[in-house]
């Protein structure tokens, strides 16, 4: 897939006021060097960005993380460590550890909701579930507006995550829900 350098560097410094999903240093083992070098990574949505240095502001290298999956390779040699695997055959396996158990965690988890085929896989029942609750409460379901997303995903502004994500639609089946019963009751009371 070919990236163009300025919208992804645009990206990594920064979408308005919103903060990077996550950033940290890493530990990061290279192809030609098989020793780790300590990188500050930086997550935003499904792009991991490395670089030498915090403030750097042009990054070493870009990760797209939308057919990656993350496996913990922590061993007894090698504490805290993980890989990114691409899924596709002969993609590239990135080898990364963090220095803290907490950092271990922390990456794990955000780099496994990460990746947009997860999120696509979480978002399809949560659509469904949506729509389903919009036809029993008698609502026609809103469609986000058609110019500037991607299929299936809500309108702008963007969802941080998907935390964020399923809290917008929770919020909206919850109000339907809230609406339906509250139709069911004046049906009852008008033919009870």
């Amino acid at each position: 897939m070919k990236l163009h350098r300025e919208p992804v560097l645009s990206y990594l410094r920064g979408t308005g006021a919103r903060a990077p999903d996550r950033e940290g240093i890493l530990l990061k083992k290279g192809t030609r060097n098989p020793s780790y070098q300590r990188r500050w990574f930086i997550l935003r949505g499904n792009l991991l960005y490395y670089l030498e240095h915090r403030g750097d502001r042009t990054p070493l290298g870009l990760i797209l993380l939308d057919t990656c999956r993350v496996e913990p390779r922590d061993s007894a040699t090698e504490p805290y460590a993980f890989a990114l695997l691409a899924s596709a055959d002969g993609g590239r396996c990135y080898k990364l550890a963090a220095e803290k158990k907490d950092d271990f965690d922390g990456w794990l988890g955000a780099l496994g909701w990460a990746a947009w085929s997860q999120l696509w896989e979480l978002l399809q029942p949560l659509q469904e579930q949506y729509q389903r609750v919009c036809r029993e409460a008698g609502v026609e379901p809103q469609a986000p507006p058609q110019e500037d997303r991607l299929p299936g995903l809500p309108s702008s502004p963007a969802p941080s995550g998907f935390q964020e994500l399923h809290q917008r639609f929770g919020e909206e089946i919850l109000a339907l829900a809230r609406s339906r019963a509250t139709r069911r009751q004046v049906d009852l009371m008008e033919f009870g």
